[in-house]
């Protein structure tokens, strides 16, 4: 796990302190690395405490253990060619699926009463699609909202015991976001599907799950080519893991 997923899942839990410190550390990462505590409460115009905090509000024991995290994320090996590139890319999300505990998301999806999953856009609508079409061999029929405003004019109409997968590359649109926080008032259960970075929607959303970022690959037509196999392989995943989590339910409930 990357610290933009560590962030992700505690930001709603962030003091303005807090989101000082990690401001400065997202854009000088590679200083921060070295860099004593003093001199980062500096940089951040924040007390010395405030620092150490925020390294154990992401689950570190303390401000070195951050640094050591941020010092092997700078040593990571460096693709050395477009296919090793994109190939790690695609091994990143197998691991960080693989490793992930789904079993909470997977409660509320059997849950929900209806499942809606929105996205505007040609990438996401190719993950909507692989979405309805995979989950649906597991029982479960996903409503495809087509725009934004006929999301909105959804939003009245779903209740607090539905389900909501919300796709944003970016996870900073402006109309998924907006659509995020109108559902999260009326108590509706949220899972975004963005781009492993810290982003707006992911603060929102119950459950986060991401892909790596990649680069843009240019073409032979000089065309900048940017590989979305990655969203294919974490709802395959996904969908193997439910298998497993459906599997394990029923041989619990057997007689002994």
């Amino acid at each position: 796990m990357n610290i933009e997923e560590l962030v992700n899942q505690n930001y709603r839990h962030f003091s303005e302190s807090d989101r000082a410190v990690w401001a400065y550390l997202s854009e000088h990462r590679s200083e921060c690395a070295d860099m004593a505590i003093k001199k980062m409460a500096q940089k951040c115009c924040v007390s010395h405490s405030a620092v150490m905090r925020f390294a154990q509000k992401l689950g570190f024991h303390g401000y070195a253990e951050l640094k050591l995290y941020l010092k092997m994320g700078e040593q990571k090996v460096q693709a050395h060619s477009d296919l090793t590139q994109v190939c790690t890319l695609y091994q990143n999300v197998m691991n960080s699926m693989c490793e992930k505990n789904c079993d909470p998301l997977f409660d509320a999806l059997d849950k929900a009463g209806q499942v809606y999953i929105f996205g505007e856009g040609m990438v996401q609508a190719s993950v909507k699609k692989e979405f309805k079409r995979i989950f649906m061999a597991a029982g479960h029929m996903f409503y495809d909202v087509s725009s934004g405003l006929e999301m909105s004019n959804l939003i009245p109409m779903v209740g607090s015991d539905e389900f909501c997968i919300l796709i944003s590359v970016s996870g900073e649109n402006h109309k998924v976001v907006d659509i995020a926080k109108k559902l999260q008032i009326r108590g509706v259960t949220l899972m975004s599907v963005t781009k492993n970075r810290e982003n707006t929607l992911s603060h929102l959303c119950d459950f986060c799950l991401y892909i790596e970022e990649s680069a843009y690959f240019e073409t032979p037509m000089h065309w900048k080519y940017e590989s979305c196999t990655s969203y294919f392989i974490l709802i395959e995943i996904l969908f193997f893991k439910y298998l497993e989590y459906r599997q394990r339910k029923e041989n619990s409930h057997e007689p002994g």
